[in-house]
Order: structure tokens, then sequence, then C-alpha cells
């Protein structure tokens, strides 16, 4: 017994002996790091990018070194740190982080002095702290886009895009001893950001393998045509991945007039194969899915590898600052898609097609919870529709407002006197000369702008999401033609989903309801979050990028560095 007691404190003796030797060592490192900062602060921090991050970071926490180990640089530590860097394909070979790490690799290879030392401790907080900054936040200049939209605010173009920062705090972050895991944690979980990773290094590799073709001016093409400009668009859409070899034997080429065409080279004609390919690559791309290649389709076509590695650049860092808090479930609006996704544990369950706002009044891009849901709402028309919309129609036409169902209201209360408009001598109102004292509403019906429901998220710009009269609009591909809320082509769909989770929702009772025109406020026992994003790029279920219409002029006034 007596000899396994010995053991046991000989072990404690050398563990804790060695535990001293390491936090000896580093506090020696610690003291020569402040002594080399307070005495000879210029030798120390010359030619050094971050001097006053540096001086701050280190002061505050004491001189502690992150990077030494027994008097020297923690090699296996850095070149996690490098690694990461290298193989992170958001940045580019030619960037500043790239270079700095490859040119830092190299310095670590030869036998330092002290000050040498400390120096590279230094550089490779200074990489790590550029690195964890691009990781949390992108290389987007939001100021220069903020100004942008405030220009277009001065041209009454209300455009908006609400960030969310990361709530990680990069000081914290760089004592953490584990580099792949942090890196790892603060990486975007949500918003397709890892499939979008991916597709940027499937355009990577075409790029590193010569990218594609531009094609040659010409009209249009489609099933029949042929010709050398026919070869090179099946040469353009293999490049890209699109165009997928047919069996043989089950496709028959026709042409223009549906006669079988066998005396023209297979490739220089325009078949069902390649009908199938373009198909492919105009639904990617958010065109038209008609198989002809006219104006859009060659222009999209004509995107350069380079030009579609930007725009997923550019929104994998749009993702970067959209929020990160892990919901069960929630709403995605994607305005240039024109779509709405409900996902509940990580899988999308529901896809409505939706109308969002015109290029005049963009949709502002924000998230929010919904908390309440009207059913036969009515719509109380905002002041700017009255102003600039409204008021000149009716002195164009007084009958307009009877043929609208639009009611004239003492103030905003349902319930409050209807004015008789007879008496009202609309041209005052006209130039804003005289501001007009009354407010617009329109009561519950079939006529009325809201349509059935409407799912209320309360916030500063009055948008909501609501069902419309006008339903074919939904056929088309375009669909921006609001004044800014979102529009939905089966709301009642969307209702039963978050009936399906809030159990004092009756939705028997609900359609019933919906039936009449009595005006009923449903509340939400569990709100869901919605968020209202503006992503030009994405991956479908087929793992293949897909391409949005820069819809507001976002991609165009969004810049980003280049690291």
């Amino acid at each position: 017994m007596k000899t396994i007691q010995k053991i046991f404190f000989f072990i404690i003796f050398v563990t804790l002996s060695s535990y001293s030797t390491t936090i000896n060592s580093d506090i020696n490192s610690s003291e020569e790091l402040k002594i080399a900062f307070k005495k000879t602060p210029s030798k120390l921090l010359k030619n050094l990018p971050q001097k006053r991050f540096l001086k701050k970071f280190y002061k505050k926490h004491n001189y502690q070194t992150l990077w030494i180990k027994e008097h020297k640089i923690n090699k296996e530590k850095a070149n996690e740190l490098i690694g990461l860097i290298k193989s992170d394909p958001t940045l580019s070979e030619k960037g500043l982080l790239y270079n700095a790490s490859i040119q830092l690799e190299k310095s670590l290879e030869s036998n330092t002095s002290k000050i040498q030392i400390l120096r590279q401790e230094l550089k490779l907080t200074s990489l790590y702290n550029s690195f964890l900054a691009h990781t949390l936040y992108g290389e987007i200049k939001w100021k220069q886009f903020n100004h942008n939209l405030s220009t277009l605010r001065k041209r009454r173009i209300n455009g908006h895009w609400i960030k969310y920062k990361a709530p990680q705090k990069i000081d914290e972050l760089l004592l953490r001893e584990d580099i792949n895991q942090t890196i790892e944690e603060i990486t975007p979980k949500y918003f397709g950001y890892q499939a979008l990773i991916e597709g940027l290094k499937k355009l990577k590799k075409i790029k590193a393998n010569g990218g594609w073709d531009k094609l040659p001016p010409f009209k249009k093409l489609k099933l029949g045509s042929s010709g050398d400009i026919v070869q090179k668009l099946r040469t353009r859409l293999i490049q890209s991945g699109d165009y997928i070899v047919c069996d043989e034997n089950k496709t028959v080429s026709k042409d223009e007039n549906g006669s079988d065409t066998p005396h023209i080279h297979k490739d220089a004609l325009f078949d069902e194969c390649l009908d199938r390919a373009v198909k492919k690559f105009q639904k990617r791309h958010g065109l038209v899915v008609d198989g002809v290649v006219g104006k859009d389709t060659q222009k999209a076509l004509n995107l350069s590898v380079d030009d579609k590695i930007k725009k997923v650049l550019l929104n994998i860092d749009r993702i970067k600052w959209l929020p990160r808090e892990e919901e069960k479930r929630y709403i995605v609006v994607n305005l240039p898609e024109f779509m709405l996704h409900y996902i509940e544990d990580n899988q999308t369950k529901q896809k409505l097609r939706v109308i969002v706002g015109d290029k005049r009044h963009p949709t502002p891009i924000f998230s929010h919870y919904i908390s309440y849901i009207v059913l036969n709402p009515y719509w109380k028309v905002p002041e700017g529709i009255v102003r600039r919309e409204i008021i000149p129609r009716m002195v164009r036409d007084p009958s307009y407002l009877r043929r609208q169902g639009l009611e004239v209201h003492l103030n905003w209360n349902e319930n409050s006197p209807i004015i008789d408009t007879s008496f009202l001598y609309w041209k005052d109102y006209l130039y804003g000369r005289v501001k007009f004292p009354y407010r617009l509403m329109q009561p519950p019906g079939p006529r009325n702008a809201l349509g059935k429901i409407k799912f209320k998220f309360p916030n500063r710009f009055s948008v909501y999401l609501h069902d419309t009269p006008t339903r074919y609009l939904f056929k088309k591909s375009f669909r921006a033609y609001s004044h800014g809320c979102v529009r939905l082509s089966q709301p009642q769909k969307l209702l039963e989903t978050i009936a399906g989770f809030n159990k004092n929702i009756n939705i028997r009772k609900a359609k019933r309801i919906l039936k009449g025109k009595r005006k009923t406020q449903l509340n939400m026992n569990k709100k869901l979050r919605i968020h209202l994003v503006y992503l030009t790029a994405g991956v479908n279920s087929n793992k293949e990028l897909e391409f949005r219409n820069d819809l507001y002029g976002y991609d165009k006034y969004q810049k980003r560095m280049v690291r």
C-alpha cells in the first residue's frame, strides 16, 4: 500500500513539475513580449499590419503569447491556421490573406532570434485576426452600399437592408486553443451556405480547366435549328455541365417543320437532347423555360466563369450577415427567386410562389417573427399610395373609389364614420398644398387587395405576407409587382402549416370564417421566424448551382474587397 502511495505522489510531482515548466516558459515569453512592446516597439512592429490592434490586444491580455511554446513558435498550431487559409475556396490566391500565409509559412522554416520569434507571434495573431474577420463577416463594403441605398431613397426608391452581426467576439476567439473547432463553430450553418461553398469549388474547377467559350452574336436558336453556332452552343453547355449526352437510339432529330434531318451532323443540329440542356440551363438561371435561346438566355450563357464566381462569393458573404440562431422551423422568402420556403428540422417542407415589391418599391431585407394572422382583413391604404396614386386617379375619374370598393374614413378605426366624397374637391390635395385629412380603407370582400388572409410580423416597414385577388400574376416567371409586401400564391396552405404547430388555431373554424366577410384575428402561441433575403445564387435539390436576376440592382451596388 505504501509503495502504491509513493508511486502516486511521484506521478503527481512529475506532472506538476512539467506543468510548472510549461507555465514558466509561457511566462518568460510573455515577459519578453511585454519588454519588447515597451522598450523597442518600433523594432517589434516594423512593417507589421494591424499595429494598433496588436498593441491593444496584447496589453488587454497581459501580453499572453498564443503561438510560442518552449521559446519557439508552435509550428503545429501555426500550420493548422495556414492550412485552413490555403484551403479556403472563398479566398483568392492573389489576395492579401493567402499570400501573407504563404510568406509566413516560409519564414517559419528558418532559425530565428528572440525578436524574430516575437515578430512571428504577432504576424500569426494578425493573420488569424484577419481570417476570423473574413470568416465571420466576409468582404462586402457595407458602408459604400448603405450610401448607395441612401442615394436611391432620395429618388423615392426606399430600399432597406438590415444586417445581423455574428454573436462571437474575435478577441475571445483568438484565445481559443483549437483553431479548426473555432472556424467550424463560426462558419454559417443555414441558408444553403455549405452548398454554395461546394458550388464555388465546382466553378473554380471549371475555371482551372479553361472555363467556357463565349458564343458569337445570333438572333435566336430553337429545336430544329442547325449550323456551326448550334455546335458551339452544345459545347458551351457541355463545359458548364448542363448538357448530358442522350441515348442515340431514343433521340430523334427533327427540323423546324418536324421532318427527319439525317444529312446534318448530329452536333450541328438543335435536337431534343440539346433542347433539354437549354431548358435545364434556363431553369438554373431563373429564365423562361421554353428551350428558345433568345436575348436573355444568350446574355446568361455569355457570363464568364469569373462573373459567376464573383456572384457566388457575394452571396456567400451575404449569408454571413443573416441571423445565426438555430430554429426548429422558419420561413425564407428569397426575393430574386420569387419563392417562399417553409423549413422544418432543416428540411424544406413547403415551397410557394410569391409576388414581391417592384423596382420602385423594393421589399426590405430583414428578419422578424410572424405573431398573428388576420382573416378577412381590411386594407388600410398607405398614405404614400393615396398621395401618389389614388388622388391623381380621383381627379381624372371621380368614380374610381366606388369601382375599387374603397371607403374614406375619418381615421384609421375601421368603425369610424365614413366620409361622403361627393363634397371633396380632389384637386386641392393633388400637389400636396393641402394635406388629405382622411383615411382610405378597403373592407373585406372579393376585391380586397389583401385577399382573404394576412400574416403579420409587425415591423417599421409596414410589410407583411398576404393573399391577393390578382392570381394570374403567379403564372409569370418575373413576379415583382407589389408596393413592398409579399403576396402568396397559396395562403391557405401556409395557414394550415402554421395551425399544425399552433394548437390554439382551429383550422376548420378558420375555413368557415374565410367563407364570410367578418374580420378575425388569430394569435399564434408559437411565433414563426421569417427571413426576407436577397440571394441571387443558390443550390437546388439536385446540388446544381442556380442564379437569379439582380432584381433591385443590389449585385451591382454591393462591392467586395478581394482577400
